[in-house]
């Protein structure tokens, strides 16, 4: 199996389709078939999505020999299992050094240019009357030891923005969404609600790696994204001369409490706090719905959402009028 340069990615392939390429290892499970024998479940990825397949024979070696993160050469057919389409494998290898890899190819990655969606946060930053705020967010988004994992970041593994790229298309987001909600509320402190959103996830810097795959780094498991960016935003704020303590408390509280019930330490107690949390629970689950969109079969309205313990319908208001005419 030579190298291959991939036009196409997993998720363009069809029903029966066959197809070969370079693919990363997202996840591999060794399981017992109902005579007591082994298969191995992998799931393949790319900047496409994901699919799964398995290895009927041979499943021990072969989960012995692949590593989760590595890339393989697949040769493969597109099959179906109940409701869902799988990989049927048909030749699998790991690769080699001599393979001509895309690497880009391997991880999901963002529609914006992140160079350019970097500057349209410096721009955002730029409005701020603030000083101490402003200057907070200069050092930070010019910080030329920090920007190039800003620039790469993903905005989460697989829930929401997951991709190359997608924290900054994420904060740009919820720039705007606060922008609205500053002219909508103006009793808000605007200026503090925009630095809450251009730094509510500047922790995920060094909460996730994505070099072959989007995942978790030994940091980000340990402490964690809201504690990373807390701690980040105080080292900067440190280097301001006469930084307010009251202005850095209420910025710390905003990256804190921004997930809220799920994994803040503390709840929102002020106005720009509530603000910045709802803004970040619509724009992750839109996304998220729009990810799982995606991947949806033509026909399929309905899917359970795990995260959210609920079944979501997918369909469009126009498509549930069948009958209506």
């Amino acid at each position: 199996m030579s190298g291959l340069s991939q036009k196409r990615h997993l998720r363009d392939y069809g029903l029966g389709e066959e197809f070969t390429g370079f693919f990363v290892i997202r996840s591999k499970d060794l399981r017992t078939k109902r005579n007591g024998e082994p298969y191995l479940v992998l799931e393949f990825g790319d900047r496409s999505g994901r699919l799964y397949g398995n290895i009927w024979e041979d499943a021990e070696r072969v989960y012995r020999e692949l590593e989760v993160g590595g890339v393989v050469k697949l040769q493969g057919r597109i099959e179906q299992y109940r409701d869902a389409l799988q990989v049927g494998i048909r030749r699998l290898r790991p690769a080699q050094p001599d393979d001509e890899i895309d690497h880009s190819d391997l991880v999901p990655v963002s529609d914006i240019d992140p160079r350019e969606g970097l500057e349209r946060l410096r721009r955002n930053a730029d409005t701020l009357a603030n000083p101490f705020l402003k200057k907070l967010l200069k050092l930070i988004l010019e910080d030329e030891e920090l920007t190039p994992s800003l620039l790469k970041a993903p905005g989460g593994k697989l829930w929401h923005h997951n991709r190359r790229g997608g924290l900054i298309e994420h904060t740009l987001s919820l720039c705007w969404i606060c922008r609205f909600l500053a002219r909508m509320y103006p009793e808000v402190d605007r200026d503090l609600l925009l630095a809450g959103a251009i730094l509510h996830d500047i922790g995920k810097i060094e909460e996730y790696s994505c070099d072959t795959l989007i995942d978790f780094t030994d940091r980000g498991r340990l402490i964690g994204h809201i504690t990373i960016g807390a701690q980040i935003v105080a080292d900067y704020a440190a280097e301001i001369d006469d930084f307010p303590p009251g202005l850095l408390d209420r910025l710390t509280h905003m990256i804190l409490s921004h997930q809220a019930e799920f994994d803040s330490p503390v709840l929102p107690k002020i106005r720009e706090a509530f603000l910045l949390h709802y803004a970040d629970q619509i724009d992750s689950k839109m996304d998220a719905f729009r990810r799982i969109s995606s991947e949806l079969q033509p026909d399929e309205k309905w899917r359970f959402v795990r995260l959210l313990d609920r079944f979501i319908n997918f369909s469009r208001a126009d498509d549930d009028q069948d009958g209506d005419q």
